[in-house]
């Protein structure tokens, strides 16, 4: 009988456990997550392209900022994202037991050597969602990752609301270790979420509720990337748009770019 009794205590306790938790925004660690607690974050932007920049950098959707409207507040539940993108070595294994095609960069189905810390490249929206699922998990929802990016106060930048092009990797021709830009850093603590790549997400391109712009590239047609790439710019002003943890970049699912990666992440139990 006291045995019986232990083992219901040992039950009750851990439901209690669970459910402080829940109420208190916290959750059990995952390894190489971070969890974002439940609750509002702001949303979107309403920031206005009045000198045309859009156009005279040749932005295929028209004008800066006009998919991120209206700017809002945004509740979502609790739940967990990387602490920083997929890397070549993590993406081997999935190549490897899968088992999964690589990369086209790669040579005879593996990264160039001394790049295995770095954030995997050349993958489809496709592919990072089969690497997401094989791995337990999922992509982020724009809303999720916008929250990691932005904390609950909603900094325009991972580290506050002004630019400083050496706080992350925009100038390097290429991509670099992850981690590597200690300043990239979010206030939940979830790295490179301003520079190194732009990362898929798990949504379609389609208008925020309540915006009006037109776009013709609006619908089921393109899939979104968040953040901003190593050298995509080129540009201190198109970086200090791009880098924002509001801006909305596309492209079609099944293609995969030198500047494209991705990091998962996982419902709160």
């Amino acid at each position: 009988m006291s045995r019986v009794i232990i083992g219901i205590a040992v039950l009750l306790a851990a439901a209690f456990a669970s459910f402080s938790c829940s109420r208190n925004g916290s959750a059990p660690e995952r390894e190489g997550m971070v969890y974002i607690p439940p609750g509002e974050f702001i949303m979107g932007s309403d920031a206005s392209d009045v000198e045309g920049l859009g156009k005279e950098f040749g932005l295929r959707k028209g004008r800066f900022y006009e998919d991120e409207s209206p700017k809002r507040r945004v509740f979502i539940k609790g739940f967990y994202i990387d602490r920083y993108e997929v890397t070549n070595a993590r993406y081997k294994e999935f190549v490897d037991k899968a088992p999964h095609r690589p990369p086209v960069t790669w040579t005879n189905g593996t990264y160039p050597e001394g790049t295995g810390d770095h954030p995997v490249t050349n993958v489809s929206w496709f592919d990072a969602r089969a690497y997401c699922e094989w791995a337990g998990k999922r992509l982020p929802t724009e809303a999720e990752w916008e929250k990691a990016a932005r904390g609950p106060n909603g900094n325009i930048y991972p580290w506050g609301d002004d630019f400083d092009i050496k706080k992350a990797n925009f100038s390097s021709p290429g991509p670099v270790a992850v981690g590597s830009y200690p300043t990239d850093r979010s206030p939940y603590g979830v790295y490179d979420m301003a520079g190194n790549v732009m990362e898929w997400v798990e949504d379609w391109y389609e208008p925020y509720p309540g915006n009006t712009s037109k776009n013709k590239d609006f619908g089921r047609k393109y899939k979104v990337l968040r953040g901003d790439a190593s050298g995509e710019g080129g540009h201190y002003m198109l970086n200090s748009i791009s880098a924002r943890g509001s801006n909305r970049s596309y492209y079609m699912p099944w293609a995969a770019g030198y500047d494209g990666g991705f990091r998962c992440a996982a419902d709160s139990q």
